[in-house]
């Protein structure tokens, strides 16, 4: 739960309800019976239409995030079928051009072999035995030369019919890849747009949601003595993506290469993602708040789609500053090195940090003392509520 009993809206909805409708009954105790009867069931559904609001964009973001991610794995497996195909498109090119020299070089050859069988005659009776080889008339070669020249001449006939042939496949296969390839490459448009569509639309629900959440008032309080409390120095330890930096980006960068390990891993499913966040959750001892952890996740990198660096320097899929990395960075999955790259490693790091920042038990300290901004705050919280209300465990506090 949060500092000062404060939850997310699922919670503070249920006690939001109760209080009004206990003030609306003591209010109507002193009216006349017919208008307790007429304004009752009106109050009530108003304050059910209050509570439902939160958890319909809560429910709409969450839908959305998951046709967010789905396009993505659309778009990425057609940018990868068409750029395979577009290998194959450049490799066949190639074959094809070596195949047309090898059926120029056997016509050429073909044509020097059959003036050669009839060296001394005009041209005109070399040009009768060349059009009767290439239309396949072997009868009447047979009438104007011996067998063994006709043989010889036959079979390089059919070397030119199969050089043909060959080069006519290609042709065909070449041209079948190039309209396998149009259609990839649109289908790969038609996702990108849909995916900054969906984009445009989660933004708008993020801030709708913020806007609508019960417990508004009382986070842009807790937010406010933060920023208070920041000002006056009461965060000495260094931010984990960003605010108040202590290094300049330079400095990061340099410390990346230097001091720490910033090794590129390959790319995990977004399953696989949830995995290690409920795994650390758990490590660290807040495993029903997994949710706060994800949202982490999604607000820094996406889980693992942008992996920056940052303009201030902030790297891998939980976006550590590398000068913050050499101090709180873990080693998660026992390879003997805390790689700022490998979510393995970045995400139980950003759960050690974001309990020796005050989580569980305030979670607006510990992701303001992550990242020094109020906004950072709201965003993660409203999409922690979305991941809870995903999961159907409206019971699970925060």
């Amino acid at each position: 739960m949060f500092a000062g009993g404060a939850k997310l809206a699922g919670v503070v909805g249920v006690s939001v309800t109760a209080f009004l409708l206990t003030g609306a009954a003591a209010a109507e105790s002193v009216k006349a019976p017919g208008a307790q009867n007429t304004e009752r069931p009106a109050l009530q559904t108003d304050v059910q239409r209050q509570d439902a609001a939160p958890e319909r964009e809560a429910g709409e973001l969450t839908r959305v995030d998951s046709q967010l991610n789905e396009a993505r794995d659309q778009a990425e497996i057609a940018a990868s079928r068409a750029q395979d195909l577009d290998q194959q498109t450049r490799k066949l090119s190639r074959d094809l051009e070596g195949q047309r020299e090898a059926a120029s070089d056997a016509q050429t050859s073909f044509e020097k072999r059959a003036r050669a069988a009839y060296k001394g005659e005009d041209l005109a009776s070399a040009s009768i035995v060349l059009d009767s080889l290439l239309s396949g008339d072997s009868a009447r070669v047979n009438t104007v030369l011996d067998g063994s020249m006709a043989r010889i001449l036959v079979k390089g006939r059919g070397s030119i019919e199969f050089n043909k042939d060959s080069r006519q496949a290609l042709e065909n296969t070449n041209r079948q890849l190039r309209q396998k390839k149009a259609r990839y490459e649109e289908l790969l448009q038609e996702q990108q747009e849909r995916v900054e569509e969906l984009r445009r639309r989660e933004a708008k629900l993020k801030v709708a949601f913020g806007k609508s959440s019960p417990q508004k008032k009382q986070m842009e309080e807790r937010i406010a003595q933060l920023e208070v409390a920041e000002e006056a120095g009461a965060f000495t330890r260094p931010p984990a993506s960003g605010g108040g930096g202590f290094v300049a980006p330079e400095q990061e960068l340099e410390i990346a290469r230097e001091d720490i390990v910033a090794t590129p891993v390959e790319e995990i499913p977004y399953e696989r993602y949830v995995q290690i966040y409920k795994a650390a959750a758990k490590r660290y001892e807040f495993a029903e708040d997994w949710y706060v952890l994800a949202a982490v996740g999604k607000v820094e990198s996406d889980h693992g789609e942008n992996i920056g660096p940052s303009s201030a320097g902030a790297m891998g899929p939980m976006q550590f500053l590398p000068s913050t990395w050499a101090q709180y960075g873990v080693d998660g999955n026992g390879d003997s090195e805390a790689n700022i790259m490998d979510p393995e490693d970045a995400i139980p790091s950003a759960a050690s940090y974001l309990v020796a920042g005050g989580a569980p038990d305030d979670w607006y300290a510990a992701l303001y003392t992550y990242n020094r901004a109020g906004w950072y705050v709201r965003e993660v919280l409203g999409i922690a509520e979305a991941y809870r209300r995903q999961a159907e465990n409206d019971e699970v506090d925060p």
